[in-house]
């Protein structure tokens, strides 16, 4: 099959698994390691408690899922669920160097979580709904598997604020990150895809409208760093 025909779903699982093992290391390295405070704050807006369920949808190498079991405490539940053997094959081994027990790594499609529903006090992604065929789908999906009441919470890189910082940031995002990305992983195929998937990515308040009619209400956002980052939330 031509590679610019592929389905999406196969060109991005080829994608990632090239660059599964040092994915977590350029990560760090190409956004200066605020990604992790994104995360961070990403996780904070579940609002989980001791003892609840959460779903790390896409979740790659666990980093989410990682954070979600501190929130969980002992007693709760983390899955985290990706079609992506080699990136979960990396997040498994943080997860048992970690010596985390209440985390469970399961192989599955956003488009069909392998969940029940009304499962989870929270279910988050990140940086992941750029790289879905089908984000109303995964939405939907979100939305089901989650308790009434619970949070679905939507991580993504956005369009910057700003015309002084927005060209900035497109300068680096689009011509330098994919020569660093690529030279040092060797593979420059992914740090191209990255700024072309953002440019056609939806905007806020497209995400927003598509949250709503997965059956999610008081839908907000949250900008960070400037814009470059956005969180959404919405309530089942």
């Amino acid at each position: 099959m031509c590679e610019d025909i592929k389905p999406k779903e196969v060109f991005v699982e080829e994608l990632f698994s090239s660059i599964a093992p040092r994915y977590d290391f350029l990560n760090s390295l190409l956004s200066f390691g605020i990604h992790k405070a994104w995360r961070a704050y990403a996780v904070k807006c579940c609002r989980l408690s001791s003892g609840d369920a959460a779903l790390d949808v896409a979740a790659g190498t666990c980093d989410l899922a990682i954070r979600l079991s501190k929130s969980v405490g002992r007693d709760g539940r983390v899955v985290a669920v990706d079609f992506c053997r080699p990136m979960l094959k990396v997040g498994k081994k943080r997860i048992e160097k970690l010596n985390i027990k209440n985390v469970e790594v399961l192989f599955g499609n956003a488009k069909a979580l392998p969940a029940e529903a009304d499962t989870f006090q929270a279910s988050i992604t990140g940086f992941a709904l750029r790289n879905v065929d089908d984000i109303p789908a995964a939405l939907r999906e979100m939305a089901r598997v989650t308790v009434p009441g619970g949070r679905v919470v939507l991580l993504e890189l956005a369009k910057p604020e700003g015309p002084v910082f927005g060209r900035l940031y497109n300068f680096y995002f689009e011509r330098m990150l994919p020569v660093i990305g690529g030279a040092i992983s060797r593979r420059f195929k992914p740090y191209k895809y990255l700024p072309a998937s953002l440019k056609s990515f939806c905007s806020r308040e497209e995400i927003a409208q598509m949250m709503i009619e997965a059956g999610l209400h008081d839908i907000s956002i949250h900008n960070l760093t400037g814009g470059i980052a956005a969180v959404h939330v919405g309530v089942k």
